[in-house]
């Protein structure tokens, strides 16, 4: 006969960690709010703590003070800074059509000056595209090749001048695949920059939100604490003994790194605002925006805030001033990687770059935006606290020595 307290013997860590993650499950729509309030209550305890050892304020005094310090930021953000990038991100919108021909021109200058990538660069653009758009394409190169007169047995891989029927069927193909993959990818900018500023906004309203319970939390700490201990002496013991002390450990790990990560976040920002602002770039608010959110992403942030100046760039100045752009990011990921990353990131999240960047490939299409920020941060916990593989620059275990 079954027996439900025999298998909870039997299965209680199971059960524990089942219940938990269901837990979390139901609770995933409100999951940016818990995180944001989680991240800004780590990140004003020890500010409020500083000025609490410093000035000599009570702690609710010194509470009060950083987080309206955070509000006169939030509703400054609120009023200058947020319409401002909408505007940027809409004049970007409408400025598509000029990108793209930039992008079309710039292409032939390289083709121009390096022959060899013409082919490599087409057979990129047929492979990104879709069945039906190459097939459109290659019906209306059909007839062009006819109206050019250039014949069917042509060798249409070689190089041939551009005043020829062959170097001006060249230059057809050439506007019509890149024009096309160009447009595919516009298509999708001009659909979710508006959602993007949408987010921009519930965003804010969220963050207002996560301030409110953050500083609820921070005010009666000492009695929240003291409740959350008592759980220990009631009937969600087993609860507490099996899930208080991992959890506790995984929250401190992220806290830690999205403390250290929005500092190399602000670092990083002020770095390329300045490269912006030497280099004349426009939209910079926009653009400053997009460096900051995408810094919280390891590895992969370089290249995701890297796209939209090299576009911005190249519609403002061409190749040059992209080039000057690509230059100025690299710079600023050498300081970043070789001096930044060891100051503030110190021992946090360990991983080789070629691990993060499978770890967030699978986060980002399993879990979406979620599997990016928290992605690295679970998997350096699970491989090092949960399956006690030590992390670089650590001695291996004693057991392990002899292994």
């Amino acid at each position: 006969m079954f027996s439900l307290s025999q298998f909870y013997r039997l299965n209680r860590r199971v059960v524990i960690w089942a219940l938990f993650f269901g837990a979390l499950w139901m609770l995933r729509d409100f999951f940016g709010l818990v995180f944001l309030t989680f991240v800004l209550a780590f990140v004003v305890a020890p500010g409020a703590e500083f000025l609490q050892r410093r000035l000599r304020l009570p702690y609710r005094a010194s509470l009060v003070a950083v987080y309206g310090l955070l509000v006169i930021a939030l509703v400054s953000f609120v009023r200058f800074v947020t319409p401002q990038v909408a505007g940027e991100a809409k004049e970007l919108i409408d400025n598509l059509g000029a990108v793209e021909e930039r992008i079309v021109d710039a292409k032939r200058v390289l083709v121009d000056g390096y022959p060899q990538l013409g082919g490599a660069l087409k057979e990129y653009a047929r492979s990104a595209l879709d069945d039906e758009t190459t097939a459109r394409i290659d019906r209306t190169l059909t007839e062009e090749r006819v109206t050019l007169g250039v014949p069917a047995s042509a060798d249409f891989d070689a190089p041939a001048a551009p005043e020829t029927p062959l170097g001006r069927y060249h230059a057809i193909e050439d506007h019509l695949l890149l024009g096309a993959l160009v447009s595919k990818q516009f298509a999708r900018v001009r659909t979710e920059v508006p959602a993007l500023i949408k987010a921009l906004y519930k965003a804010t309203a969220t963050m207002l939100l996560a301030l409110l319970f953050s500083f609820l939390i921070l005010v009666d700490l000492a009695r929240l604490r003291a409740q959350i201990r008592d759980l220990g002496e009631s009937r969600l013991k087993d609860f507490y003994e099996e899930a208080a002390q991992p959890v506790v450990g995984f929250t401190n790990l992220v806290g830690r790194a999205i403390q250290a990560q929005a500092l190399i976040a602000c670092a990083n920002t002020l770095l390329t605002v300045f490269g912006m602002l030497l280099l004349g770039l426009p939209s910079i608010s926009m653009l400053a925006l997009v460096v900051f959110v995408c810094s919280f992403v390891p590895v992969l942030g370089v290249f995701l805030s890297t796209t939209p100046m090299v576009l911005v760039a190249l519609n403002a100045g061409g190749l040059g001033l992209s080039f000057g752009v690509i230059g100025m990011i690299l710079v600023i990921h050498v300081i970043e990687a070789y001096f930044l990353n060891p100051l503030i990131y110190s021992q946090h999240l360990r991983l080789n770059p070629v691990l993060t960047l499978l770890i967030l490939y699978i986060g980002y299409h399993a879990f979406g935006v979620w599997g990016l920020l928290l992605g690295v941060p679970v998997a350096r916990y699970v491989i090092h606290d949960v399956l006690g593989v030590p992390t670089a620059g650590e001695a291996r275990p004693a057991a392990a020595e002899g292994v």
